[in-house]
């Protein structure tokens, strides 16, 4: 008799209970083909249910059988439920009372001895009282956290996005980062970022880096200016899943030393680290932000005949310096005009022709599509906002923001790490009260006070760039529209 097959659910997602809803969330690796590893959506409960009896490895028919007993249905109709999730080659939709739920891809495969099962599940893992399937923002906790391990940097960069008032090395102690790296991993989040500051100014980098690996949070990205030594580039061997973002502004140190106020040696040492990266066989990208001083054709040209040299880059990222929330007064006068910023892209797109490396110019700050939306926040140009709605910042003193981009604005910090949990933070009365103003909390002179889709912009649909309203029409001008909305007044300072 020919032994069945085994199927699972795939466990490149996760499935969570959202209080009044369930979720699927893609798992912070991915093992199987075809997965979508950006994937989040809302679902059922009573789906995740019928779901959880994949949870463990069986056969179609015991699944079946059990699931008979369970919905107290027949055979057939049993089938008509599962069969459309094995291994299905396209996303699923479903409805229930105007409600529409996703499914990824290949929700149920054959399985593999070679699969890592991250979690199991039962019915009862998804039992709900009432139903909510109108808010977008994660209810229980989110679905990713980035701790900010310090705020020291090595460099003190003319168009610096980040708050360097304050010089804060992390007052998290090492058990509570741990601590919320368990916590993370019990309430299933997908991604737990490190953000800086400086990443290897943390005095525990490398103890972090294992003990992010051991709970399976490995895909982590480093964005570094500090030039890595060669004992350090071989503790970094270990950790494959890692991904790599040096800045690296010019090849001249007279310029370096203009925008990022280094000295000395820095060129010939970050060369050097690029350069052992490439001998230890490690893949990384470069990035460059964009001013007067080194934009010109003859700097990006010498950029590019060195880059192109390399041998593990993956590709060399061109940013126009934009303006930031921290930005100097300084910074007007390096910042490019409008006929600047074109022909320097102009000049870039000519050097990729030549096909050396692979040259992305990042154009999100530069095409944000101010003034066009006409139906809220739902239909703001660019990729959906996740501040407090499926992502939170820990600030490396313990604080946490709604927003990376806030750091210490009190009127955004929602809790403290040090003697809450994540869960908790995220439930808290200053977190939640972002999702329910109301006309109430809006001054006359915002146009969001009357406006009919107040409610759908800020609380259930919760899209808007708090940032970019404070960058341009300042601190106490915050309750104003989103500059993406058709009914956003006039800037007072230019964000470009």
């Amino acid at each position: 008799m020919k032994k069945e097959e085994l199927y699972i659910l795939n466990p490149d997602y996760n499935f969570s209970n959202d209080i009044k809803r369930s979720v699927i969330i893609a798992n912070a690796g991915t093992q199987c083909e075809n997965s979508n590893s950006d994937w989040i959506s809302f679902i059922h409960p009573v789906q995740a249910m019928i779901l959880s009896f994949f949870s463990n490895p069986t056969t179609i028919n015991n699944a079946v059988e059990e699931l008979k007993e369970f919905l107290g249905v027949k055979q057939k109709e049993v089938l008509d439920l599962v069969n459309p999730f094995i291994e299905n080659n396209e996303a699923i939709f479903t409805q229930y009372k105007g409600a529409t739920f996703r499914f990824p891809k290949q929700i149920i495969v054959k399985y593999d001895k070679q699969l890592k099962v991250n979690y199991t599940y039962t019915p009862e893992d998804f039992i709900y009282k009432e139903l909510d399937f109108e808010g977008v923002r994660l209810m229980k906790s989110p679905a990713a956290i980035t701790i900010m391990v310090t705020n020291q940097c090595v460099t003190n960069c003319i168009y610096c996005y980040a708050d360097r008032t304050k010089d804060v090395s992390c007052k998290i102690s090492f058990n509570r980062i741990k601590e919320l790296i368990r916590e993370a991993k019990k309430l299933k989040l997908k991604d737990i970022h490190i953000g800086g500051g400086e990443f290897f100014l943390y005095e525990n980098w490398y103890e972090l880096l294992k003990e992010l690996k051991k709970y399976g949070y490995e895909k982590i990205f480093i964005s570094t200016k500090v030039p890595i030594k060669e004992e350090d580039i071989i503790k970094l061997k270990q950790f494959p899943n890692l991904s790599f973002q040096f800045s690296f502004d010019s090849v001249s140190d007279e310029k370096l030393h203009k925008i990022l106020g280094v000295s000395g040696n820095y060129v010939e040492n970050m060369k050097k680290t690029l350069e052992k990266m490439d001998e230890y066989g490690i893949p990384y990208l470069v990035l460059s932000i964009l001013t007067k001083i080194n934009s010109d054709k003859k700097d990006l040209l010498n950029m590019l005949n060195y880059l192109s040299t390399l041998k593990r880059i993956i590709k060399w990222q061109v940013r126009i310096a934009f303006k930031s929330l921290y930005s100097s007064t300084e910074f007007e006068t390096i910042k490019l005009q409008e006929n600047e910023r074109m022909e320097v892209l102009k000049y870039i797109d000519e050097l990729n022709d030549q096909k050396k490396i692979n040259i992305e110019i990042d154009k999100a700050n530069l095409e944000r599509g101010y003034f066009t939306a006409e139906k809220g926040s739902k239909t703001f140009p660019g990729a959906s906002c996740s501040a407090n709605r499926s992502h939170m910042y820990i600030l490396p003193d313990g604080n946490v923001t709604i927003c990376e981009q806030m750091y210490w604005k009190q009127r955004f910090i929602i809790g403290n790490i040090l003697n809450n949990s994540i869960e908790e933070v995220w439930n808290s009365a200053a977190s939640l009260k972002w999702v329910n103003l109301t006309k109430d909390d809006f001054r006359e002179e915002s146009a969001c006070k009357n406006c009919e889709m107040l409610d759908e912009c800020c609380n259930k649909y919760p899209n808007k760039c708090w940032a970019d309203v404070l960058k341009v029409y300042g601190d106490e001008n915050w309750d104003f529209p989103d500059p993406r909305c058709n009914k956003a007044p006039k800037f007072i300072y230019d964000i470009i």
